[in-house]
């Protein structure tokens, strides 16, 4: 389903899709060997080293209230499509993928709108595949070249597309329900402790779960808080 581009650098995979959308159909991908403006969420830097998966895709689809979960698909597929490898990555609520508690790929979903008129939504992916130190990330990180894994950037595009086309349709129509069991059985922070960052807002409690919405259940001292939107610091 996918349109294939690579490019050799790009100031980000997200920003060329976006200035290109009209041109380019849906289910457009854009992967580049070296970004030099990565961002992640809330504007961070992503930096991209040379030897790790950088791509973005172009979504297209009518405008409708499940879009939010995209991100959440997309990190349930790069999950799954690493464990064809023997790994066990988790999901740090609601995108990041880790594994062994360390950061392996991270997500920035852009809605993009025509004076306000919804046109597209694209995903940017950054995966850590071959880099030998990730050390600049800023927190615990890895790369399956450090976890043993031998493979190309293209096999883990193509396995990760794979596991997301497989579901995009369903979750379209439906929501995140779709992917509900799947993603709580890769959520590592369920029954512990954990800090939410919401803005200026820090929410300490239990994650008790994740809503058929897609949205964060914590236990805090006030009860029951659902979070739709937030950094979980631990």
């Amino acid at each position: 389903m996918s349109r294939l581009l690579h490019l050799d650098t790009v100031d980000s995979t997200n920003t060329y899709l976006k200035m290109h959308r009209a041109d380019l159909p849906h289910g457009t991908v854009v992967y580049a060997d070296c970004q030099t403006a990565g961002r992640g969420r809330y504007d961070r830097t992503w930096v991209s080293q040379m030897g790790g998966l950088y791509f973005s895709v172009l979504l297209k689809p009518p405008y409708n209230p499940f879009l939010a979960s995209l991100t959440q698909l997309m990190a349930l597929s790069i999950c799954r499509a690493l464990e064809t490898y023997g790994l066990s990555p988790t999901i740090k609520w609601p995108n990041d993928v880790q594994v062994n508690a360390q950061k392996i790929s991270g997500i920035l979903s852009e809605a993009v709108f025509d004076k306000s008129v919804f046109q597209a939504v694209v995903l940017g992916v950054g995966i850590n595949i071959n880099q030998n130190d990730v050390s600049h990330v800023g927190q615990p990180a890895t790369s399956l070249k450090m976890l043993g894994v031998q493979t190309t950037r293209e096999t883990v595009l193509e396995n990760v597309l794979q596991f997301f086309w497989q579901d995009y349709p369903a979750l379209c129509e439906k929501g995140f329900e779709t992917i509900h069991a799947a993603y709580i059985k890769r959520f590592a922070a369920l029954g512990t402790e954990i800090t939410v960052k919401d803005g200026e807002k820090t929410i300490f409690g239990l994650a008790e779960g994740v809503s058929p919405r897609g949205t964060l259940l914590m236990r805090t001292a006030q009860g029951q808080q659902e979070i739709y939107i937030g950094d979980v610091l631990s």
